[in-house]
């Protein structure tokens, strides 16, 4: 017993200098845990902010960017139809060095663009009809409204400026838009404003205010929202709100009587009119109007194809040709869809806009003949 007592005893302070040295090494590894967690997270912090700050640059550069060159190419393809030689060889020189800014431009904003990863469906939600697409464009100086929407079992994207807020909206088919009127980068009323140009008057807006008055709605219905939410939003007003827009996009409650979207800008052909021959001119309307509707199908083609770099070529194309025109809401679409195209999560939801485009191409075709008829006549445009 004595033996057994005095190995047990031998025994027992062997294992207590093991335990000893073992919690020394654990104490250890977990001051290196410890100081590799905060590492992490100070980076995780500025990788995000410098993320951030890359996607503003790359936003603001090709919303002030894009559209300018755009245009001016379209001006550079209306000097082609010159007689002079010289002024023919300045403009294919011009044009040159445009396509070339343009696809640097395009080259940089798809080697930037970031994916936005929405909040998967709840489980608990009975009926998928009764979910909204919803896009929250919030300043932080609140209550996000992004976690009551989802425990609702609405799908939420959310976004922090107006610049990404109105180009998510011209990207994605939204059933509803909640937005700030003060935002970084762009206000919500030019937000909306840019909104508008786009997709017409029938989509949903509402503002969301920190301190409404008497007169807010009227004034804000003015700058083209549809009506106006006070911070803190209520639960009820809230769940009118969502039924209503549920109601809506079932069918209920679509406004009679809406104007139908304009899709010509009229200013355009006016001063395409003013500036070119009339020969010239009605040559060109005559072009466009025969040869956009065969373009687009062969576009829709491309993307039933698969064929990406096809499609997205041809639609930079097309958006050129139909905003030299006038046709700037076909265009906006077509200059969407030509960025989305090279994201890889974003071309089944491309291929569902087939049907869309085709019809509002022979739309905005229409329209265009219709000011051709009033306003382009045989015998003056062959003076």
């Amino acid at each position: 017993m004595r033996q057994l007592d005095r190995e047990s005893s031998n025994r027992l302070r062997n294992l207590s200098k093991e335990n000893s040295k073992l919690f020394q090494q654990f104490h250890s590894r977990n001051s290196e845990f410890t100081a590799l967690e905060k590492q992490l997270f100070e980076t995780r912090s500025e990788l995000e902010k410098l993320h951030q700050e890359k996607s503003d640059l790359l936003t603001i550069t090709r919303h002030h960017l894009q559209s300018p060159l755009d245009t001016l190419l379209g001006t550079l393809n209306l000097l082609t139809r010159s007689k002079d030689k010289n002024t023919r060889a300045l403009v294919e020189m011009g044009k040159r060095q445009l396509n070339s800014a343009l696809k640097s431009l395009n080259d940089l904003h798809r080697g930037g663009n970031t994916e936005s990863v929405e909040s998967p469906p709840l489980k608990d939600n009975p009926s998928p009809s009764k979910q909204l697409s919803v896009l929250l464009i919030e300043n932080n100086k609140h209550d996000s409204l992004q976690s009551t929407l989802e425990t609702m079992g609405h799908k939420v994207q959310r976004e922090c400026n107006g610049i990404d807020g109105s180009s998510a909206a011209l990207q994605r088919q939204f059933d509803l838009i909640l937005t700030d009127t003060y935002l970084p980068l762009m206000d919500g009323v030019e937000a909306v404003r840019e909104i508008r140009r786009e997709r017409g008057t029938e989509l949903p807006i509402f503002a969301l205010l920190q301190n409404a008055r008497a007169g807010d709605k009227e004034r804000y219905q003015a700058r083209g929202f549809t009506g106006v939410l006070t911070h803190p939003v209520g639960d009820r007003p809230l769940m009118q709100l969502l039924s209503w827009a549920m109601r809506r996009n079932q069918g209920g409650g679509a406004p009679r009587g809406a104007k139908p979207t304009r899709l010509l800008n009229t200013g355009t052909l006016f001063r395409l009119r003013d500036t070119l021959d009339h020969q010239t001119f009605a040559e060109l309307l005559n072009e466009r109007t025969t040869n956009l509707p065969k373009h687009i199908t062969s576009l829709t083609s491309a993307i039933t194809g698969r064929h990406w770099l096809d499609a997205e070529q041809q639609a930079q194309q097309l958006a050129r040709s139909a905003l030299e025109v006038g046709l700037e809401t076909i265009a906006g679409r077509l200059r969407t869809l030509a960025a989305n195209l090279p994201i890889d999560s974003e071309r089944e939801h491309c291929r569902q806009q087939r049907t869309e485009l085709l019809q509002l191409m022979r739309e905005s075709v229409r329209q265009l003949k219709a000011w051709r008829e009033r306003n382009v006549h045989t015998e003056w445009a062959l003076k």
